[in-house]
């Protein structure tokens, strides 16, 4: 049975009703908020195939979302324990330095923050957490006797299925300048 909640919704009911079985989820963000999370990215982000994909659009409580983001959930804590690497993590500077930080929250910094004013360790925890609050929708779904190698077989064929930018690994879909951009971004 897929679910959606917005991150707020899951960060306020601290991740109450969110198994710790394996699966994939889906990051949806608020189309108010694409164009300035996906400028650092231009001219390599194919603007004209993200607005055709078909499933990569959602209107939820009368705001249209697009689907950037998929990945899956294989460890012990599965879906519980990703959603709360992706949504809570802390920002420690040992967090930050030694490469511990997620990398799709890595990814969001690295694409929301100003370059010449702002760093890994200035831009915010609270920032990040609140652009998230405001901005974006978790899916998911369990997989029931899928192992990992199961998962990211499901998650390739629907990451090249669509236009997924935010997604690097196994993404076809997307030009290798986006996806060198991406690596340059998410470094700390």
């Amino acid at each position: 049975m897929i679910m959606i909640k917005s991150v707020k919704d899951i960060r306020d009911h601290k991740f109450s009703g969110i198994e710790k079985r394996h699966g994939i989820y889906k990051w949806w963000f608020c189309d108010d908020c694409i164009h300035k999370l996906l400028t650092p990215l231009y001219p390599d982000v194919d603007y004209t195939t993200l607005k055709g994909m078909t499933g990569q659009h959602m209107i939820i409580n009368n705001k249209g979302y697009t689907l950037l983001y998929v990945g899956i959930a294989a460890g012990r804590n599965g879906i519980r324990g990703r959603f709360k690497w992706h949504i809570a993590q802390n920002h420690s500077k040992s967090t930050i330095s030694k490469g511990y930080l997620s990398t799709l929250r890595r990814t969001l910094m690295g694409l929301l923050m100003n370059r010449s004013t702002d760093t890994f360790y200035t831009f915010g925890e609270k920032r990040l957490n609140d652009f998230m609050d405001e901005n974006c929708y978790l899916e998911w779904d369990y997989y029931n006797n899928v192992n990992k190698q199961g998962l990211e077989v499901i998650e390739s064929m629907i990451i090249n299925s669509g236009y997924y930018p935010l997604n690097i690994q196994g993404n076809n879909q997307t030009s290798n300048q986006l996806k060198d951009k991406l690596k340059v971004l998410r470094k700390i």
